[in-house]
């Protein structure tokens, strides 16, 4: 009876299971019918009766999803619009009505599930536009796992209808997608996976769906109520972070580089976001708390690259975006203000070369970050030049870079003078090195009258320049183990190379240039003496040679610091790199007609030997093409013509075309350099960022007890390490003086000061007419006199201590003498032409 009873209950689940197998393929039939179905509604416009196929379509897609809805389990076969078989298949004229359509080829599903296909279909007729938002809302009401469910395709991995929705900014279906997962069950669908949704596909890149997260993608479409719906039923909140740790401020600023045109709209968003103007229809206190709390903790989070907002839009060289983020409250803070006098205070830890960390004990005592610190100033000299002359032009750039210049200064000039001498000198011993002491033999070695080891002062100049070559070494070995500065313009070791040589603030040049220097001069001495002693021969100062020319030029790397210098050593330093690509086309050209030369040139009537090998051809072919050589020679060719012909198209295309490229290149470098600033404005920010360069040069080598730590130790409560740390952490700060920063170096100078009286004379004109006769009862001496110089004095505050102050016409400032009590008593201006 038993055995009988376990053979039924067999055929019974065989049966089951054969029922359900047979249901399983209806239902994927079914479901690729909808997709055909889909696929007609995209093209409607090929039917004749096309709202018998609407509503058919329509009425299909309600017969699937009948009984769908909110329950604690999805049904079966909802499971199966999931399934790898119908993500990864194709439907077929099968599935299509053939009688309405041609045969066509099979279409593949791509991995988009139903509600992603219609979501993404575009339909131009009014009653297919009003059906597919029917069926939509279906799919989104019976089945809401569709809402989350990601594409699966490699190359849009991470993207869902959800995306779509924000995408198309579709605020109706968002809110239905809303109220369809706000009654969900949590065991069917977990909100930790309705708030965790991230795209990641390599072709999202430049587009608002590279910032991966729904929230991200709502701030990259500059639509905020989009925006305001998003973080609350899709986000967890406004620190949610995408496959690469980017935050939304991180998703914007790289949105920037990639659409420049749209920065008026992402710093739009940036201060919707962080300002938490969303929180404008929210009562809850503690909500807007909890917002404030994560608007300020979105600066303070890194991405995998351990860059913060901040430092992401110093690296990408979004200005405008650091400087919003540096004048915010996390950053900075005024601590007194008159109306003329405003001392504010920034927070330089990212801005500062060498960065600090807080020791176990919390005392005084401050070390290295132990992993590498990409200070700002770093990013800022492999700019471009017009994009680094805004930040060197940064108030607490500017405080940071003078105040390490003044540590540096005495100690960088007394380097130069020593340089200068030991140059001098070297020269010097070099013309004494070269002179012979008698004629050279038949083997053609020469007997040099002044010898390394027989001669004092030649052997001490040799000795003292080793000595200072293997100083230059230690100099580098210190640099690369001190590892202080890492920050890499490329992954690649040869892209990141190549480039420092196209900045011309990298002092990349400049440490090759020593490095030859010291090995030349080591090497100098070494083979010297080693001749003089018999040992080796037929040493004649190679290395020495080089090591004159070197070690000149590099009075460039000193000179860059001084602003009457400056604009000219950046301008030599592009002028190689043109001067470098121009060689190389150059090398093609003359190659060619040298040869072409060469062949004509065989058996001509002539006694000189300027054709008669190759070498001397391509060197005659130069002197030509620099108009020093002679023409006639070209007559005596067996084919005369030819060599004319030959030597007109050399000209046409060397002389003529590639040197007036060559100039044309050199202008175009002096005007990117120049940056449509004036000459002197443009020598003081060139003279800066050199002087910035010079400072991560000296600070490479220098040991910790000789780098000068800019600011003051500042406590605050800062985010670190994904939390809020107990302790506030030590930062950097530096107090700054608005009126201090008016003073400029250019505006001192007397060139830069007749333009400045010319705009005080407009000001004085202005005051004239627009000035009331009376202010606070005292009459307004406002005089217009013809003496020099200029004096704009005596503003005087109402409390009653006179003070003369210099007011430059630069003052970003305007002050409302009524809202800060002050009083202008006279105004000095003289008269100019």
């Amino acid at each position: 009876m038993s055995v009988y009873m376990h053979h039924n209950m067999e055929v019974k689940t065989r049966t089951q299971r054969t029922k359900g197998t047979q249901n399983s393929y209806k239902w994927k039939d079914e479901i690729r019918k909808l997709y055909a179905g889909l696929e007609k509604l995209a093209r409607l416009d090929e039917f004749e009766e096309d709202q018998k196929i609407v509503k058919k379509i329509y009425a299909d897609f309600e017969r699937f999803f009948e009984g769908g809805g909110s329950a604690k389990r999805i049904k079966y076969k909802f499971r199966l619009l999931f399934d790898k078989d119908i993500l990864e298949g194709t439907f077929t004229d099968e599935h299509r009505a053939i009688s309405l359509l041609q045969k066509q080829e099979d279409s593949p599903i791509n991995g988009d599930t139903i509600l992603f296909r219609a979501m993404s279909i575009n339909v131009e007729s009014e009653e297919g536009i009003t059906t597919l938002d029917e069926i939509i809302n279906l799919l989104i009401q019976k089945c809401p796992e569709l809402i989350v469910f990601p594409k699966s395709n490699v190359g849009y991995a991470g993207i869902t209808p959800v995306h779509l929705a924000i995408l198309k900014e579709n605020v109706s279906i968002l809110e239905s997608m809303c109220n369809s997962l706000q009654y969900i069950h949590e065991s069917r669908l977990p909100r930790e996976k309705i708030q965790g949704l991230c795209a990641s596909g390599p072709i999202f890149q430049a587009s608002p769906m590279m910032a991966g997260t729904p929230l991200g993608v709502a701030a990259l479409k500059f639509n905020e109520p989009i925006f305001k719906l998003t973080l609350k039923h899709f986000s967890p909140g406004l620190d949610v972070t995408n496959d690469k740790g980017d935050t939304i401020l991180h998703s914007l600023i790289k949105y920037a580089c990639v659409q420049p045109e749209k920065l008026d709209d992402i710093q739009r968003m940036f201060s919707y976001v962080l300002q938490c103007k969303f929180d404008s229809d929210i009562s809850d206190d503690n909500e807007k708390r909890e917002h404030k709390k994560q608007a300020r903790k979105l600066l303070m989070l890194t991405n995998k690259e351990k860059l913060n907002a901040m430092q992401l839009a110093a690296k990408r060289q979004q200005f405008k975006i650091f400087e919003n983020i540096m004048k915010s409250e996390i950053y900075h803070s005024r601590e007194s203000g008159d109306g003329l006098f405003n001392e504010e205070v920034y927070d330089i830890t990212e801005i500062e070369t060498l960065n600090i960390i807080e020791e176990v004990d919390e005392n005084d005592n401050e070390d290295l970050k132990p992993d590498h610190h990409e200070s700002i100033m770093e990013y800022i000299v492999h700019q471009e030049t017009n994009t680094a002359f805004l930040f060197v032009d940064f108030i607490p750039v500017q405080d940071v870079i003078r105040e390490k210049w003044k540590s540096y200064k005495s100690r960088f000039i007394g380097w130069f003078i020593l340089h200068l001498i030991f140059m001098s000198l070297l020269s010097v011993a070099s013309v004494y090195r070269s002179k012979l002491s008698g004629p050279v033999s038949i083997n053609k070695q020469a007997d040099f009258a002044y010898i390394v080891t027989r001669n004092a002062f030649v052997t001490v100049v040799s000795v003292f320049g080793s000595l200072l070559g293997l100083v230059y070494l230690v100099m580098e070995i210190a640099r690369l183990s001190y590892s202080r500065f890492q920050y890499r313009t490329s992954r690649v070791f040869i892209k990141r190379f190549f480039r420092h040589f196209n900045t011309p603030y990298s002092n990349m040049i400049f440490r090759i240039y020593f490095g030859l220097f010291s090995l030349l001069l080591i090497i100098d001495c070494v083979l010297a003496s080693t001749e003089a002693s018999g040992s080796f021969s037929g040493y004649e100062n190679y290395c020495l040679i080089f090591a004159v020319i070197i070690g000149w030029y590099l009075v460039m790397f000193f000179l860059q610091t001084f602003r009457a210098f400056s604009i000219f050593t950046v301008l030599i330093q592009k002028a190689i790199l043109d001067m470098l690509k121009f060689a190389l086309v150059m090398t093609f050209f003359l190659v060619a007609f040298s040869v072409a030369m060469y062949m004509i040139m065989q058996g001509a009537n002539t006694e000189e030997d300027d054709f008669h090998n190759f070498s001397t051809t391509m060197l005659k072919m130069l002197t030509i093409m620099l108009g020093l050589g002679e023409l006639g020679i070209l007559f005596q060719a067996r084919h005369p013509y030819l060599a004319i012909f030959v030597f007109v198209l050399f000209v046409l295309l060397t002389t003529i075309l590639l040197l007036n490229a060559l100039i044309a290149m050199m202008s175009n470098s002096c005007t990117d350099l120049m940056n449509n600033y004036g000459g002197l404005v443009a020598a003081k920010l060139h003279c800066r960022l050199q002087k910035l360069s010079v400072i991560l040069f000296l600070e490479g080598f220098f040991p910790r007890g000789l780098c000068k730590e800019v600011g003051i130790k500042k406590k605050k409560h800062r985010y670190v390490s994904n939390e809020w740390t107990n302790n506030k952490q030590r930062r950097l700060w530096v107090r700054s003086s608005v009126h201090h920063h008016n003073m400029t170096e250019t505006d001192k100078n007397p060139d830069h000061l007749l333009y400045q009286q010319k705009d005080l004379h407009n000001v004085y004109v202005l005051l004239k007419k627009f000035i009331k006769p009376s202010i606070n009862g005292e009459r307004n001496n406002i005089v217009e006199p013809t003496t020099s110089p200029f004096t704009l004095t005596t503003l005087t505050p109402s409390k009653g201590n006179m003070e003369s102050v210099d007011i430059t016409v630069n003052d970003r400032n305007v002050y409302d003498d009524k809202q800060n009590n002050i009083l202008l008593k006279s105004v000095d201006i003289p008269e100019v032409e």
